[in-house]
């Protein structure tokens, strides 16, 4: 584009001191400058023509003269897009040196300040652990029949552990929750005399801590135990099926004598010793005749 101004270089320069306390840095703010108002013109008038431009696209040669179109306009804004891009990438470098130059300093920062926060976590993550042993041992004391059936671990909360809780606190709250188990307990066990499945419900209440857990737990196994009465006694009082008469086997008709006939046999071709054995094979049947050979045997 003729005409066009340059753009200015921005300078930002670090200026490194032996013992400088603060980071003192030099900035000169640049101006970029174009010929936007020419460009502005230029444009209007090659878009003019075809500001609502309409075509026949039915036909091919429409069809290519559109694209052709479209073509020649994206090329006019490539060309400002490409321009922009560049004048951008120039005017950031300054920028992304300092940049890269502040942070090439503080890592040495962070290195050092690493060190001393890995420091400080394994001192708090000790001083959590030493506090939940001490909770634990707590509660084996303060509970001691209750432990072994309920696990300190359903009973801890993690706020117990933090500076701000505090430990004499923390084992109140602590004891609290045990009092209310043992509450529960009490509250279920008045009612064992009529309750078909106290087991049950006990057993859910050292589960989960929870007293309604526990009574839905009774009602589910009565109302399981109701089903399978009302199916026993449905299946019961059902009659027996009466038992499939067999049928008689009916007498077997006795076969009609067949009627005797005489009989020509023509064998075209057999050997003495195979004749023989028909022969044999025919009076094992009980029947008899003659067998003669026609030729020489």
């Amino acid at each position: 584009m003729a005409g066009e101004s340059k753009a200015e270089e921005v300078v930002a320069e670090v200026i490194e001191e032996q013992e400088a306390p603060d980071l003192v840095v030099t900035y000169s703010p640049s101006v970029i400058s174009a010929n936007f108002d020419a460009m502005e013109a230029s444009i209007r008038a090659k878009v003019a023509d075809y500001e609502g431009a309409k075509y026949d696209l039915t036909k091919d040669e429409s069809i290519k003269e559109a694209k052709n179109d479209r073509h020649y306009l994206n090329g006019l804004k490539n060309e400002i897009e490409e321009r922009r891009k560049g004048v951008k990438r120039e005017y950031n470098k300054p920028l992304a040196a300092f940049e890269k130059r502040c942070k090439e300093i503080t890592s040495i920062i962070d290195g050092a300040s690493d060190g001393i926060k890995a420091q400080l976590d394994g001192a708090e993550e000790r001083r959590r652990a030493g506090a939940r042993a001490a909770l634990e041992a707590h509660y084996r004391e303060f509970a001691e029949l209750l432990a072994p059936v309920v696990p300190y671990e359903r009973l801890h909360d993690d706020k117990w552990l933090n500076k701000s809780f505090g430990e004499v606190k923390a084992k109140k709250a602590l004891e609290e929750k045990v009092s209310a188990v043992a509450r529960d307990w009490d509250t279920l066990k008045a009612q064992r005399g009529s309750m078909a499945h106290y087991e049950v419900a006990e057993r859910e209440l050292f589960r989960t801590l929870d007293l309604g857990s526990a009574l839905n737990a009774a009602r589910a196994a009565d109302e399981e135990d109701a089903r399978i009465a009302a199916m026993r006694e449905a299946v019961e009082s059902r009659p027996a099926p009466r038992p499939v008469p067999r049928r008689q086997a009916e007498p077997a008709v006795a076969a009609r004598p067949e009627l005797s006939c005489a009989w020509t046999v023509e064998i075209p071709s057999a050997t003495r010793s195979q004749m023989e054995q028909l022969a044999a094979a025919l009076r094992e049947r009980g029947i008899t005749g003659t067998i003669k050979c026609k030729g020489v045997c």
